[in-house]
């Protein structure tokens, strides 16, 4: 096998790997995605509780109603908390993928150039060869001839 045909075939593994790698990417962005709507619609939720809760603290509360809502706000505080880790994570994730691909694509995006650059000498090789070949042709042709 030519050295041009076994850097093809690794240009089209480092491809088909670059491409997976951009699945995975598009998956994982839509993880992040899923997980930032859920941090932004649990804080949302926080806000109009507590707007409600202040509405109604208006009229008083009781000391049992106080605690119950204390105690949901915490637990409500610690989902965010969750679930802002989980959006952190997931950033994090994606940006490790995106590293992976743009190193993966700038290999390939190399290996085509490389194996344009060789198909052009591999090309000039031949034309020189087969130049080589015509003007010995002209020169036996000539000899043969004898000068005019």
């Amino acid at each position: 096998m030519k050295s041009g045909a076994s850097l093809t075939t690794v240009a089209r593994v480092v491809r088909n790997k670059e491409r997976e790698m951009a699945r995975q990417m598009s998956e994982c962005r839509l993880t992040m995605e899923k997980e930032e709507q859920q941090l932004s619609l649990l804080m949302q939720y926080r806000a109009q509780y507590l707007q409600g809760s202040h509405a109604a603290a208006g009229g008083g509360i009781s000391p049992a109603q106080l605690q119950d809502y204390r105690l949901f706000l915490s637990r409500l505080d610690q989902a965010i908390g969750q679930q802002q880790q989980l959006v952190e994570e997931s950033r994090r994730s994606f940006s490790q993928l995106q590293a992976q691909w743009l190193k993966l694509h700038g290999e390939h995006k190399a290996m085509q150039k490389i194996i344009v650059k060789r198909r052009q000498c591999e090309r000039e090789e031949q034309a020189r060869g087969e130049q080589k070949e015509l003007d010995e042709r002209a020169g036996w042709t000539f000899r043969q001839r004898g000068p005019l």
